[in-house]
């Protein structure tokens, strides 16, 4: 695997009080050099009829101004369709960055994973 490659996968959420539900673990940067990959295993999700995709932040150290494009696309694009998108476990600098831009008013910010699995859209 190369640097710009994203190496993430998307992990199965049990139960079905969480169907509906893909969660999606990345690694490394986000940047416009992997936002692509991302935005396609995303796409592919939503196709499959998640309504709900939570992306888990924990391992990213960096987001760039393409994937922060690419975040709001796909927020808009769940939202379309009823749906939403999570972000869970920010480190301090991702945080900063979408505080900087505004950006974090519009998606629903968690402190980690299980806490994103567990709320529910009133």
């Amino acid at each position: 695997m190369t640097d710009n490659q994203q190496d993430s996968e998307f992990r199965q959420i049990d139960g079905r009080k969480h169907s509906g539900q893909a969660a999606l673990a990345l690694k490394n940067a986000i940047t416009w050099q992997n936002c692509s990959e991302v935005k396609n295993k995303l796409e592919r999700k939503i196709a499959e009829g998640r309504t709900e995709i939570i992306l888990d932040f924990k391992q990213v150290d960096l987001l760039d101004s393409a994937a922060l494009e690419m975040l709001i696309e796909m927020h808009d694009l769940l939202m379309k369709q009823g749906g939403i998108l999570k972000i869970a476990g920010l480190n301090e600098v991702c945080r900063d960055i979408l505080m900087a831009t505004r950006i974090i008013n519009i998606f629903f910010v968690y402190k980690d994973i299980n806490e994103a699995i567990s709320h529910k859209r009133t």
